[in-house]
């Protein structure tokens, strides 16, 4: 005759087991001085360097943008196509574009530095040979104002898409329109003699691998802290199948960019080119292409790998690192006028202000539906 035995509950107060709720307290100090120290570094970057300040802010503003699209573009997919393996981690999806309003008002401080950072933007602008007919897109008021009207359409469909499950469909729509346009609107126009057919898909496969990424390190981290208690090995196996296949995608892309560049060989093309494989840039050029392909292609080659939190986390560290020296070589070679990279202040500061400002954004969203009482489930 079979017993039943009842185990009586803890009471989580008296246990010393912390809660989710000190966890967030404890971590929203942090990133807290993680942002005011962020500010401060990019602030005195400002003043030793003007360039290198604004080309770093540009960068975080731009870095967070795409951390949130890609929080809803992989949402959207997921509801267009039905999928239901992706249902434990969905929390970790509707957190990121909590990051959309602070991305769009770091890009609209960039109108008081914007002569700074882009040559369309100084008062001898139409004496520039290589800027003639194209003022009338890039002057100041236009292309602030299309920043303003391209964040707010991302902020009101992604706001429908993660608070009522509505609009996957317009959303994929609007973004494909809007995100291309951001890319060439404000990375290509840096360098005035320089375009690329494919510069916006370009930048959507390291938005989409960066979102994979930040999506993986979230559903690992959060179960074991108890958020996502659903997230098993078959769903770190179809990240970590995510991660390799858009690595490889990524790697397609970079490949096929590079190539028209090199077969054209038009002089308009192929000078920041030169100056990315020559110098003092080389060595970043090939480290970019190791973080974003070479090393995650090794380490996920093994289905076990997949499979392993301790792998998923290191590829995912290696492939934001990797997502943020991308931005780096596309923003600041224009930036700082041929000049050698140099990592400094500004670099530091803009990195700590990513970190903090993504953890104040999103955690909220995280702690919503949870139980702040939960407890913390026992290690593997």
């Amino acid at each position: 005759m079979s017993e039943t035995f009842t185990v009586p509950a803890r009471d989580l107060t008296k246990s010393g087991i912390p809660t989710l709720a000190d966890i967030g307290e404890r971590l929203r100090g942090g990133a807290w001085a993680f942002v005011l120290l962020g500010i401060g570094l990019l602030g005195l970057g400002l003043v030793l360097q003007a360039e290198r300040g604004w080309g770093n802010l540009l960068l975080t503003a731009f870095n967070l943008a795409c951390v949130g699209l890609g929080g809803l573009f992989l949402l959207a997919i997921q509801s267009i196509t039905g999928a239901r393996w992706s249902d434990p981690i969905l929390k970790a999806h509707r957190a990121m574009p909590a990051l959309l309003p602070v991305a769009g008002a770091l890009m609209l401080l960039l109108a008081f530095g914007a002569s700074v950072l882009y040559p369309w933007a100084r008062p001898d602008a139409a004496s520039h040979e290589a800027l003639h007919g194209r003022l009338g897109w890039l002057n100041l008021p236009f292309f602030f104002g299309r920043v303003a009207l391209i964040f707010a359409a991302w902020i009101w469909v992604g706001r429908r898409l993660t608070q009522q499950g509505k609009g996957a469909a317009p959303f994929i729509l609007v973004f494909g329109l809007t995100f291309s346009l951001a890319n060439f609107d404000w990375l290509m126009s840096l360098e005035p003699v320089w375009s690329s057919t494919i510069l916006a898909i370009y930048g959507f496969s390291g938005m989409f691998l960066q979102g994979i990424a930040i999506v993986t390190i979230s559903a690992i981290v959060l179960r074991r802290v108890g958020l996502l208690p659903a997230v098993s090995k078959a769903q770190n196996h179809d990240l970590g199948k995510l991660l390799f296949a858009f690595s490889c995608f990524w790697a397609y892309i970079f490949l096929s960019q590079f190539l028209l560049i090199w077969y054209a060989n038009l002089p308009e093309e192929t000078g920041p080119m030169r100056l990315l494989l020559q110098g003092r840039w080389m060595p970043l050029f090939y480290l970019n292409l190791i973080l974003n392909f070479g090393l995650p292609f090794v380490l996920l080659l093994q289905r076990r790998a997949k499979t392993s939190e301790i792998v998923l986390l290191a590829t995912c560290a290696i492939l934001l690192a990797g997502r943020w020296l991308d931005l780096y070589l596309q923003i600041m070679p224009p930036v700082l006028h041929g000049l050698g990279p140099v990592f400094g202040p500004a670099e530091l500061g803009g990195i700590l202000l990513q970190l903090g400002l993504g953890h104040l954004a999103c955690w909220p969203v995280f702690m919503k539906d949870a139980n702040p009482a939960q407890e913390l489930p026992p290690a593997e």
